[in-house]
């Protein structure tokens, strides 16, 4: 898998978790209206749930970046191993 490949897909989670998140709003604000207090709190786990994947996917794409940069950094191999596990 790609550079590209790898974004993408992760874009695409990304855009599902946005639309995810949006219409999980409509439903807790429907929820709310009609006083369901166990929709609303089951809504709002599934909105915490996927703001969390948000997170991890931005925070993959921050390490992923971080991991290219030393990458271009090193100037051995024995370096970038070194670089790379302290990393994760």
């Amino acid at each position: 898998m790609t550079a590209n490949q790898l974004f993408r897909s992760d874009l695409k989670r990304m855009v599902a978790e946005v639309i995810c998140i949006e219409e999980l709003s409509k439903m807790l604000v429907k929820a709310v209206h009609e006083g369901d207090s166990n929709k609303a709190e089951r809504f709002i786990g599934d909105i915490q749930k996927s703001h969390n994947e948000l997170k991890r996917l931005r925070e993959n794409k921050r390490k992923f970046s971080d991991a290219m940069k030393i990458m271009e950094q090193s100037q051995s191999p024995s370096e970038l191993i070194e670089k790379l596990e302290r990393m994760f």
